[in-house]
């Protein structure tokens, strides 16, 4: 199997940043020029949907393709919240109507117009069930309704009885502010255009969007709502993983020039295991999804079960999303 370095060439063109670390999750920002030929994000509107199962985003630019990030959430009132299956690439100046994506509210009905939504990303452990390519194709709104419900379940926070509501817990209020301080622990670097993320140590997700403009936009909706509300799932069920790789024990007497020393070490010794951590992803299989002009998304399979979407442009990668 070739790893993801082989299979993906232009993460060795990529920097590290500072590395991030609060609690256990650590962040590994990846800097570098941009990708491609993309729409800004402020071209890409979420537009409306036409019937439940069914999203659509309007591309404003004139000359360049847009991006719509893996696994896009909508939510509003008085509608039915929907999420993207995967990614998606809507062509210059156009519409496109993704017909295959998911109802997260299992009783609730009425449709989106574009106006007045809250956006977010999918949780890492809905997003691996679409990994199913025949799950993901499918036309069936309900398709995720049984996952969420077990996702959901476990929350002590959340009451949500049978209902398969994604909104019981991204509007609970002591999970609504813990999602909040991840965005504002993690922000973007200088030149940001990715990162590694883990948990404990563990990767459990690679990120890599076609700019820093890019990046800026739509990182807190991964870093809260991806990734943030996986973590507190899995704390909250006793499934975070344990690692040698985390932050070591602090003394409560330590000296600011001890604590220096400890935080540098530990950022180091992170440093140092990127590319081992990059280069054990194993490349499983790659499905093409769809075709757009120039551009070509791909569904990844990687060993161990993890997964996720890469769009190139002219034959180069202008974006990548797993979930490991």
């Amino acid at each position: 199997m070739a790893s993801l370095l082989e299979t993906l060439g232009f993460i060795k063109t990529l920097g590290v940043g500072e590395v991030q670390s609060d609690d256990e999750m650590t962040v590994i920002p990846l800097v570098g020029e941009s990708l491609g030929n993309i729409a800004s994000p402020e071209a890409m509107k979420f537009k409306r949907t036409t019937s439940y199962g069914s999203m659509q985003y309007n591309n404003t630019d004139k000359h360049y393709p847009g991006i719509v990030p893996a696994n896009m959430m909508v939510r509003g009132k008085d509608a039915q919240d929907h999420a993207m299956s995967g990614s998606g690439v809507v062509l210059a100046a156009s519409d496109k109507l993704f017909k295959n994506a998911c109802c997260v509210e299992s009783s609730q009905g009425g449709y989106f117009s574009g106006q007045n939504v809250t956006e977010d990303i999918l949780p890492v452990g809905l997003r691996k069930v679409l990994l199913d390519k025949n799950l993901r194709q499918r036309t069936s709104y309900d398709k995720l309704w049984g996952s969420i419900r077990t996702w959901l379940s476990g929350l002590r926070k959340v009451n949500s009885g049978t209902r398969a509501h994604l909104r019981d817990f991204f509007d609970e209020p002591n999970y609504k502010e813990a999602l909040e301080n991840f965005a504002a622990a993690f922000e973007p670097v200088d030149g940001q255009i990715g990162a590694l993320i883990l948990f404990n140590g563990i990767p459990v997700g690679l990120e890599i969007m076609p700019s820093a403009e890019h990046w800026a936009a739509y990182w807190k909706w991964l870093i809260r709502g991806c990734y943030g509300s996986q973590l507190i799932k899995l704390k909250e069920s006793g499934e975070l993983p344990r690692s040698t790789m985390i932050l070591p024990e602090i003394p409560e007497d330590v000296s600011p020039e001890q604590l220096k020393v400890i935080m540098t070490q530990f950022i180091d010794n992170i440093k140092m295991s990127i590319a081992p951590l990059l280069e054990s992803i194993q490349v499983a299989s790659q499905d093409r999804i769809d075709s757009s002009g120039q551009m070509i998304t791909e569904l990844i399979r990687t060993e161990g079960g993890g997964g996720g979407d890469v769009i190139t442009q002219n034959s180069k990668p202008v974006y990548l999303s797993l979930v490991l």
